[in-house]
């Protein structure tokens, strides 16, 4: 119906043969690693691109070239890597879809190619990312930044050179590793008699650009009374990709005659802005700036066709919802791209939830799978938006519980991935096994963080499913007991035996057997009857005991959470029977708790085992351990007979003196026994914190301040941020954590900084969190997010609703439905977050939504069977 583009065929101008002589010398030079190409509008970047291209012939390059934004079918940045990503790259390259995603995997591969083992040149070529709706603003999301000693980068935008040089800036290359290469614009003496009428709006010295060509199509086509062509335009410039008749025709409320009917009448007047490609049949805009044009001269049109394609995508979530099969001509493109038809008539969040539904998102392919998660990561934003709010007052429930419905599709659809691995049929459904798990420890934890009447309610939500399910899991055996004493604690009477009893079952599942879980017993034997309780404390004391190694076993059994004061002394009189070196190994952990005539007797053995001649067959002391259970019960004679007798770890007997009041003999210690670096100052800043070492505090500054590299003296003073605050004073402190940065991570000077922020006194608390957020948006890991959740009470309400939304189901290395409930960026771990944001407005509304986790359950378990889900 339509010719072919003129400027891709036929026409090549003078400033088009300058750029593409250009280019062949910036290949031929082989530097530097990116070139941005850039012009007006309409220049012919692109011809000129894919003559270069063209012009690379031969097995020694890899070519990739992507046309970026709507006309292309790539409106989306994630729609343009993928295509990328696709390759086709050689086999054995690495880094698959499947295991890393398309960004990590394209960036990895594009980092690592180096050309060894035969690898051809690669030459990536991207036209137009500026054409896209969504191209991050983050350079640090860029794939093409760190290209490999094999690779290079060829990037095409329209504009001026500040303008190629922004989006430099933004794909993150190095200055110093780009060249850039202006299209200048053409003359319209310069074309062709034929072709002049199709490209002079294109041409510099045109008789008035993109804007006045289309107005004057606009124009032409409301003389003809061709309406309806218009509202045809209109939807072409606000569809995000091509359309074909068959979809275009019901969202104009057409028959398809009807629209090809239209076309073939004005084909004249349209010809030049519109074209129809054989390969595909589908129609689009020329040239984005045709496109764009046609939106800004025609706003009245363009708002109807946004609000008819809205409703469009809004009723077909709704046939969607209702009938398996739904019938449109649209439904490939809708399935697609509903989502953000929505989003861009700003639909309410209602009307966005539903793309969240199992019954929309769950997928009909691998393909579909993925697109549907990449819809959803475009929908993500949308809803996020509401918590990132630098000046938030304050965040409605509904918002954050919407975006937890949002977060808990993404982590079901990312689940279905990882089960579902190219070459499989199906997915496995066992990959959804621990989901009932995970959403009782989500629920247990957030009900930690509300109010005791909140509590109680969530609490019992969480133990239902306990209850229901509880005897069923079949996950890790250690993480299903850890749930289970969870619920222990929130259980009363008969429920809180049988869960405990459970839980005891569930260290037999373990890795490697029970016996490295034996605490647990002794947790579960709290909630037992008495009888029970002993025989199974009795039981654990047995197989700590026929242990290769029984004080550590005891010792193990003697750090269990919530261990009685019966039991303590159960183990302790267990443990005065072990050798000398297994008692002191066994007593260790017990010290604190023992009552003062038990802890008399401990603590003299503990020494005396100290002091006793080696033996080669006897279990082996944990020196550290024993050291530092034993010397804060030891006075100045024993503890310098210690020193010098047994020649224990010899940081905490300096700390020990300083305490005593001999800070001098600290200092000799440290000096002469330590060293210097870390081993002696951490030992010296300790002692200076002691009420005795206050004699010591210039000596450890002077040690804190020698330490090298930077991120060290961060370290330490994460350990011991309170002696850290006292001795080098608390502006001296954050000095020195926010130094513990770079080297590509900031974990240092996070966990440092939070640190800090627990231990300073209140007034300080607020800043020092919001220094340890900044840093943490500064890192490229989330290895720090623990320590930054754990300032949530001091952080700013923006902060905190800033890190829940970047964090939630998106911080974990492996995202799944699980871990977004109750691993790494979960909501269990983000509690502290949630009540910081909203209280317990926010609290019970992400408890009221955690349960549509098991309708994807659900919607798996009745894939999987064939029948009817959601």
């Amino acid at each position: 119906m339509f010719k072919e583009n003129p400027m891709e065929a036929r026409f090549f101008g003078k400033g088009q043969s300058r750029a593409f002589d250009a280019l062949r010398s910036w290949h031929e030079a082989g530097r530097p690693a990116a070139c941005v190409v850039y012009g007006p509008p309409g220049a012919g970047k692109s011809t000129v691109l894919e003559r270069f291209f063209g012009s690379i012939t031969g097995p020694g390059t890899l070519k990739l070239v992507v046309h970026a934004g709507r006309v292309h079918g790539a409106a989306f940045e994630e729609e343009a890597l993928a295509r990328l990503s696709a390759g086709p790259w050689p086999e054995g390259t690495g880094f698959s879809e499947y295991a890393f995603g398309v960004r990590s995997s394209l960036g990895n591969r594009i980092m690592n190619w180096d050309g060894d083992d035969g690898q051809p040149q690669l030459l990536i070529g991207l036209i137009a990312p500026d054409a896209c709706v969504d191209w991050p603003d983050n350079p640090r999301r860029s794939v093409l930044d760190e290209p490999g000693p094999a690779a290079r980068v060829l990037v095409a935008v329209s504009g001026t050179r500040d303008v190629a040089e922004q989006w430099a800036a933004r794909l993150n290359l190095r200055p110093d590793r780009v060249t850039y290469v202006s299209v200048d614009g053409f003359r319209i003496d310069e074309v062709e008699p034929a072709l002049r009428d199709k490209l002079a709006w294109a041409a510099i010295d045109g008789p008035g650009r993109p804007r006045a060509h289309v107005e004057a199509i606009a124009t032409s086509l409301r003389d003809r009374g061709a309406a309806r062509l218009e509202m045809l335009m209109a939807t072409l410039a606000c569809a995000f990709a091509p359309l074909d008749i068959t979809e275009l025709a019901p969202l104009l409320d057409a028959q398809v005659a009807e629209v090809t009917a239209w076309l073939d009448a004005h084909r004249d007047a349209i010809d030049s802005a519109l074209e129809w490609r054989d390969e595909d049949h589908r129609i689009r805009f020329r040239h984005e700036a045709l496109r764009a044009a046609w939106v800004a001269a025609n706003q009245a049109h363009i708002a109807l066709a946004e609000r008819r394609l809205a409703e469009a995508a809004r009723e077909f979530l709704r046939t969607w919802e209702n009938i398996d099969r739904p019938q449109s001509g649209a439904v490939t493109y809708l399935r697609r791209y509903a989502g953000d038809h929505l989003v861009a008539s700003s639909a309410p969040a209602a009307d966005l939830l539903r793309l969240c539904e199992p019954r929309w998102a769950w997928p009909r392919s691998r393909e579909d799978l993925a697109a549907c998660r990449v819809a959803l990561g475009r929908v993500r934003r949308t809803l996020a938006a509401p918590l990132d709010v630098a000046d938030a007052m304050g965040i409605p429930s509904e918002a954050l519980s919407s975006f937890v419905r949002l977060a808990i599709a993404q982590g079901a659809l990312a689940t279905l991935h990882h089960a579902w691995p190219p070459g499989a049929d199906e997915p496995d459904k066992k990959a959804w096994s621990d989901t009932e798990r995970a959403l009782a420890v989500a629920l247990f934890e957030l009900a930690a963080h509300a109010s005791p009447s909140l509590r109680a309610n969530i609490d019992a939500r969480a133990l239902d499913i306990v209850r229901r399910t509880g005897a069923a899991w079949r996950g890790d055996g250690w993480e299903d007991a850890l749930a289970l004493l969870t619920a222990v604690r929130a259980a009363s009477g008969d429920d809180a035996a049988i869960i405990a009893r459970w839980a005891v079952s569930a260290t037999w599942r373990a890795e490697g057997g029970p016996d490295s879980y034996l605490n647990a017993w002794l947790t579960a034997a709290n909630l037992l009857p008495q009888s029970e309780a002993e025989a199974l404390v009795q039981q654990a004391i047995n197989r700590a005991l026929s242990s290769a190694k029984p004080g550590h076993a005891l010792g193990r059994l003697a750090a269990a959470e919530g261990l009685r004061h019966n039991q303590a002394l159960a183990l302790f009189r267990t443990a005065m029977a072990l050798p000398p070196t297994s008692r002191a190994n066994a007593l260790a952990p017990l010290l604190p708790v023992l009552p003062e005539e038990e802890r008399a007797r401990a603590v003299s053995v503990s020494f005396d085992a100290f002091i006793a001649d080696y033996d080669e067959h006897a279990e082996r002391r944990d020196t550290d351990e024993c050291t530092a259970a034993l010397v804060p019960f030891l006075g100045l004679d024993e503890v310098s007979r210690l020193l010098d007798e047994a020649l224990p770890r010899p940081g905490p007997l300096a700390v020990r003196f300083a305490e005593l009041g001999a800070p001098g003999r600290a200092l000799e210690v440290i000096r002469q026994l330590c060293g210097s670096g870390i081993d002696g100052a951490r030992p010296l800043l300790c002692a200076a914190a002691t009420g005795g070492g206050r004699s010591l505090v210039q000596a450890a500054r002077d040690a804190v301040a020698s330490l090298d590299p930077p991120w060290v003296a961060a370290g330490l003073v994460c350990d011991h941020p309170t002696e850290a605050i006292q001795v080098l004073g608390l502006e001296a402190a954050v000095e020195i954590a926010e130094r513990g940065g770079g080297g590509g991570s900031e974990a240092a000077r996070i966990m440092a900084l939070a640190a800090l922020c627990r231990a300073a006194p209140e007034p300080s608390r607020p800043a020092l969190a919001a220094r340890a957020v900044a840093a943490y948006h500064d890192d490229w890991d989330t290895v720090g997010l623990e320590s930054v959740v754990s300032c949530a009470p001091w952080l700013s309400l923006a902060d905190a609703a800033r890190l829940f939304a970047v964090s939630l189901g998106d911080a974990a290395e492996r995202v799944t439905l699980v871990a977004t409930l109750s691993r790494w960026g979960g909501v269990e771990q983000l509690a502290p977050l949630i009540a910081r944001i909203g209280g317990d407005d926010a609290l019970a509304a992400v408890a009221d939504v955690l349960p549509e986790a098991l309708r994807w359950t659900s919607q798996a378990m009745a894939s999987a069977t064939g029948t009817t889900g959601g």
